[in-house]
């Protein structure tokens, strides 16, 4: 299984990909990877990828080159998970705004509140309590969630920390799993490879 990582010129790329090769270690079944600036994305071949990372990056979505239209691209072809910068994209994409914090967080801890147990990807995590950490000065804003985006997960102030899609495999996380402050990481990570084997394993025996 092929995974296209698209890099939104941040250096969290780099944890991400060491936190891909942490879990594929310990599963099954194998994983490549491609990782492409958000400015040189394989439009043409994009197909042939079965999932999609959007990794963090500065700025606001609108500002990173090509993110939106892999995301149209992708949404209702195969899993993509956004982080950061990539879950403001994905909310953005399907309708929802972004409003500033009044306390940027950078290198902030929380402790998820609300979980969803029904969520494909936190839902299953067996921790007493998911923190995470956090580097960012834009959320999304709850009153602009469209119907088509649930939150997963908020912080202590009711600020969502992640949405999923409710009917496709697409997931954002506000939070930086690959973070050291983050402690479920590498659970998170390797859920969602999970979700991507069995939506592949899914496409293989409809074809």
């Amino acid at each position: 299984m092929r995974l296209l990582i698209i890099d939104n010129h941040d250096s969290f790329v780099h944890n991400i990909i060491g936190l891909l090769r942490d879990c594929v270690s310990r599963m099954p079944f194998q994983f490549s990877w491609n990782v492409v600036k958000n400015d040189e994305i394989p439009f043409d071949s994009i197909d042939n990828y079965d999932a999609l990372i959007i990794s963090p990056g500065p700025g606001l979505p609108a500002e990173a080159s090509g993110l939106m239209k892999a995301i149209d691209l992708c949404s209702h072809t195969k899993p993509i998970l956004g982080i950061c910068l990539g879950c403001q994209a994905i909310a953005e994409y399907f309708g929802g705004s972004l409003r500033h914090l009044d306390h940027p967080a950078h290198g902030h801890l929380s402790v998820l509140r609300n979980v969803d147990s029904s969520d494909p990807l936190l839902g299953c995590i067996e921790c007493e309590a998911i923190t995470v950490g956090r580097y960012h000065s834009w959320i999304v804003a709850k009153e602009t969630l469209p119907p088509s985006l649930a939150v997963s997960s908020q912080d202590e102030d009711g600020n969502i920390m992640s949405v999923r899609h409710t009917e496709l495999p697409i997931f954002g996380l506000q939070f930086h799993p690959e973070s050291i402050i983050s402690n479920c990481g590498a659970d998170i990570i390797g859920g969602f490879l999970s979700i991507v084997r069995s939506q592949t394993s899914r496409a293989v025996s409809l074809d």
